[in-house]
């Protein structure tokens, strides 16, 4: 019984760091059309339903790399933080990078249609900050 509360004690600890772990993954437009360039920090989707399903722009006749990435780069003009797809719970922020004149649209649709907060970069690093400066 002794040797089971370390092996117990060290899987927990490797459950946790996974859980804790979060993923993002980067979307730019490969082909040679207006240019896109967005960023899902995955913050409760299940990995392989993220990877697998919401990583997966479906823009008819566009094309796109995706790279994984641990979090979104800086830089985005705007964060929809705790975004929801319709008809499921899961979160994600999404980060926008492409064109600024687009922010009217996205806020609303942010707001309105996937229930999440518009951030703007000042506002999302004083979240950032506020977060991390608590215990």
């Amino acid at each position: 019984m002794k040797l089971f509360y370390p092996f117990f004690t060290a899987l927990l600890c490797a459950m946790s760091a996974q859980v804790l772990a979060q993923q993002a993954c980067l979307i730019t437009s490969s082909d040679d059309e207006l240019p896109i360039r967005m960023c899902q920090q995955n913050m409760t989707i299940p990995d392989s339903l993220f990877t697998g399903s919401f990583c997966q722009p479906q823009i008819p006749d566009r094309t796109f790399n995706i790279d994984f990435v641990d979090h979104c780069p800086t830089g985005a003009y705007g964060v929809c933080e705790g975004a929801t797809a319709q008809g499921v719970a899961y979160k994600q922020s999404i980060h926008y990078y492409s064109d600024k004149s687009d922010a009217p649209v996205l806020k609303a649709y942010c707001e309105r249609i996937s229930k999440g907060v518009w951030l703007e970069p000042d506002q999302a690093s004083l979240e950032q900050n506020s977060e991390a400066a608590q215990p």
